[in-house]
């Protein structure tokens, strides 16, 4: 990236043993943020801050009265399933139409997501490197 920043995105369909791995990491140098989602009600955080023989990996449950979408839901605690990021896909539509405020994903961003998924394809079957434009 431009300021130095390495970006790693990885994509197989040959990882055998993984059913649906979504997984998202960020690593940086005073700490790591990682989401899985077969636990999608938790995030792991690592404060690299924290006194060493205290320094570990931090399981934060999400699904607390704070989270934006768990008030419409049931009582903090309980988690939510997979099935439930649709309603709440559907609900930020039907919102963004509503007050005229363009919600995520737009139509731009998924074009950009299909360049990046057709990229992968193309750089699979020519074993080169591609730009993403």
């Amino acid at each position: 990236m431009d300021n130095g920043s390495l970006g790693l995105f990885e994509s197989t369909r040959y990882a055998r043993g993984h059913k649906a791995l979504y997984t998202l990491e960020i690593n940086g140098e005073h700490g790591s943020f990682k989401w899985d989602l077969h636990d999608l009600n938790r995030v792991e955080w690592f404060d690299h801050s924290v006194e060493g023989q205290l320094r570990g990996w931090t399981s934060i449950l999400v699904t607390d009265g704070e989270h934006p979408y768990l008030g419409k839901w049931w009582v903090p605690g309980l988690t939510l399933g997979y099935e439930h990021s649709f309603v709440h896909a559907v609900a930020d539509f039907l919102e963004g139409l509503a007050t005229g405020k363009p919600t995520s994903p737009t139509f731009r961003e998924a074009l950009e997501t299909t360049k990046v998924c057709d990229a992968i394809i193309k750089s699979g079957k020519s074993g080169r490197w591609l730009d993403v434009k």
